[in-house]
């Protein structure tokens, strides 16, 4: 967006740029970059959920175990 100020002659300054709108490109840069932050987030409580369920396991085999299931 673009504005003029009025000198102190009352005459009207040249434009000046006022604010920015952000470009296609840069939005979808933005995009891009949460997109990447959101998929890490994702893989992270993947990586974390599979930790737990094999820990779950192995707890489960040592209970069956040590019940004497195993025999």
């Amino acid at each position: 967006m673009h504005r003029r100020r009025r000198l102190p002659d009352g005459s009207w300054g040249p434009l000046e740029k006022v604010g920015s709108i952000p470009t296609t490109e840069d939005q979808v840069m933005s995009l891009g970059e949460q997109l990447a932050q959101e998929k890490m987030k994702n893989i992270q409580k993947d990586l974390l959920i599979n930790n737990l369920g094999s820990q779950l396991t192995k707890l489960k085999l040592d209970v069956i175990t040590m019940k004497g299931g195993g025999e």
